[in-house]
């Protein structure tokens, strides 16, 4: 067999798509929203593209504006912000409308991106967000953290002159509405095995050990090849999914420790090991592995949000 050169990453733009709801206490309601959108290495992901930012209120003249390495320090130097959309929008004070970015924000693993989140319009109504409550985190999942940022009490956009004296911006403030996005997830290669989960790369060891070094085993590039086409939770178990739950539990016990602690100083729940499956998960890699080798291999495309960086189709949400 000719040399085999295994793909990174998927052709297509991204595997699944997710959208992420913050709390609504309908706090205050002013020009705008400034927050930073973090991306965790948790997963094996090339990249996390947003596509849309949900919000309620007066909107009206309406901009999304992403720049890499977070909002700090950039709150009146528009230069260093890329306008990601741009529209005028009718008032929506009970549903959270959609705004389809005319730009997607790639944002990679282990960055940083500053989202701002403006309306135009005068006065004090044109989008809905909150106090920050609790830790800087106001949402996470295994993909992406959400944290509280600033509000802006001015009509133009990076203004530091409001409607009073003072400044216009407001500290402690969060985000209200919704994030869609999907994550385009690394594909397996030798070179990439660590970036994968423990039982990933055990199993990987052992499919690849079954089925390249058994007796009458599979050319090496045959194996290499069908490795590279799993997803990086094909070889999860029940048990597997039930020890990061727990270790998510531990995460949000610890986050809450640390800020709760009356003392003022940092203390942290201890995170609680996960149990160990490792007498069971080579024998039991072996057998899912054959199990999904005799089925005949599918992917269902049409639970993806194909997300399509030069369509326009995304306006049509707008309305004028």
């Amino acid at each position: 067999m000719a040399s085999l050169v295994l793909k990174e990453h998927a052709d297509f733009l991204v595997h699944d798509s997710f959208t992420v709801e913050t709390a609504d206490h309908e706090d205050h309601t002013f020009n705008g929203v400034m927050f930073d959108l973090h991306i965790k290495t948790r997963r094996p992901v090339a990249a996390v593209v947003v596509d849309s930012i949900y919000v309620r209120g007066g909107l009206g003249r309406m901009t999304v504006w992403c720049s890499r390495g977070g909002y700090a320090d950039k709150r009146l130097d528009g230069d260093k912000w890329e306008l990601c959309y741009a529209a005028k929008i009718k008032p929506s004070w009970h549903e959270l409308h959609r705004l389809a970015l005319t730009t997607p924000l790639v944002a990679m693993p282990g960055e940083t991106y500053g989202v701002y989140v403006h309306s135009a319009d005068d006065g004090d109504d044109g989008v809905v967000y909150d106090n920050q409550r609790g830790g800087d985190a106001v949402y996470e999942d295994d993909f992406i953290t959400l944290t509280a940022g600033v509000a802006h009490l001015a009509s133009q956009p990076f203004s530091d002159e409001g409607p009073w004296w003072g400044s216009p911006w407001r500290q402690r403030r969060q985000f209200v509405g919704k994030v869609s996005y999907g994550a385009r997830y690394k594909l397996w290669a030798p070179h990439s095995h660590a970036c994968f989960s423990t039982p990933f790369q055990r199993g990987a060891a052992a499919a690849f050990a079954a089925l390249a070094m058994g007796w009458r085993g599979l050319p090496v590039d045959c194996v290499l090849y069908v490795l590279n086409a799993c997803r990086f939770d094909w070889f999860d178990t029940a048990a597997d999914r039930d020890d990061a739950d727990d270790d998510d539990d531990d995460d949000a016990a610890s986050r809450s420790a640390t800020t709760t602690d009356a003392a003022g100083s940092a203390s942290a729940t201890p995170r609680r090991a996960s149990s160990s499956t490792a007498t069971t998960m080579s024998a039991q890699c072996r057998r899912t592995w054959y199990q999904r080798l005799r089925q005949r291999v599918s992917t269902d495309y049409s639970r993806f949000d194909r997300i399509g960086l030069d369509d326009d189709d995304d306006d049509d949400d707008d309305d004028d």
